[in-house]
């Protein structure tokens, strides 16, 4: 089983950095060279459901996915705001969607698992979806995998220029047509080393923290150590390959 097509969706919102450098006093050479040129930002009526299903439904019009034929929609994420459902809320509005073009919706009998995690959400449904493909849905059935997430970091703080937001769609098949994947050979680690990067919920009732932006949205902002992160994600990335070498 592998990827056999995709669809990308940005808000557009975009601050580039080199007028984000000028605004805050910071290197443009070493933002350019660590970060890149820009970032988006989602608009006040987005959110990680409403672009998941816009890369969603875009990739079910490109590749004429015949929706009854959708056997799984997984989401991975770690901006979801519901921690009762699944991507059954981005279903929800893709079958709106589809109803409004006047086409079927999604199977009835489609599973809509969440993959909460930050940083491999995508890669954990990307990986369920082709075990499922593999051995769930054989020939008849397609899986899509969703990967959306809004990263906002507070003003002034180390992390601000990282930030983004975005959702990519994928087509999961048993015959691929773009890549296939071997999750047999596939090389994976882990380890609880203390907090490097967190969303812990409770961040929310410390005064400092801050209830409210000035748009009246809940933040989402981060708990987290960047050089600590950074360590943990190079040390746990090599020990991940050599799992894979292992294998091969």
């Amino acid at each position: 089983a592998g990827i056999s097509g995709m669809a990308v969706y940005t808000p557009p919102c975009r601050v580039a950095l080199k007028d984000w450098c000028d605004w805050t006093g910071n290197d443009w050479k070493k933002v350019s060279n660590v970060v890149g040129e820009s970032f988006r930002i989602p608009g006040h009526n987005e959110n990680a459901y409403t672009m998941a299903a816009t890369a969603t439904l875009r990739l079910i019009l490109n590749y004429d996915v015949d929706p009854a034929r959708i056997g799984f929609l997984g989401l991975g994420t770690e901006s979801s705001t519901d921690n009762s459902a699944g991507s059954i809320i981005v279903r929800g509005m893709v079958d709106k969607a589809l109803k409004e073009l006047g086409l079927p919706r999604i199977s009835r009998h489609c599973e809509v698992p969440e993959f909460k995690h930050a940083c491999l959400g995508g890669v954990y449904a990307l990986k369920s979806a082709t075990r499922y493909s593999e051995v769930d849905g054989g020939n008849d059935k397609v899986a899509i995998v969703v990967a959306s997430d809004i990263a906002e970091y507070a003003l002034g703080s180390t992390g601000e220029q990282t930030q983004g937001a975005g959702s990519v769609a994928m087509l999961v098949e048993k015959v691929p047509q773009l890549v296939e994947l071997d999750t047999k050979c596939s090389g994976s680690a882990s380890d609880y080393r203390g907090p490097d990067f967190r969303k812990p919920f409770r961040r929310h009732f410390i005064k400092e923290y801050g209830s409210n932006t000035e748009h009246g949205k809940i933040p989402d902002f981060p708990v987290f150590s960047g050089p600590y992160s950074t360590m943990v994600y190079l040390e746990e990335v090599t020990m991940a390959v050599e799992n894979m070498l292992g294998k091969l």
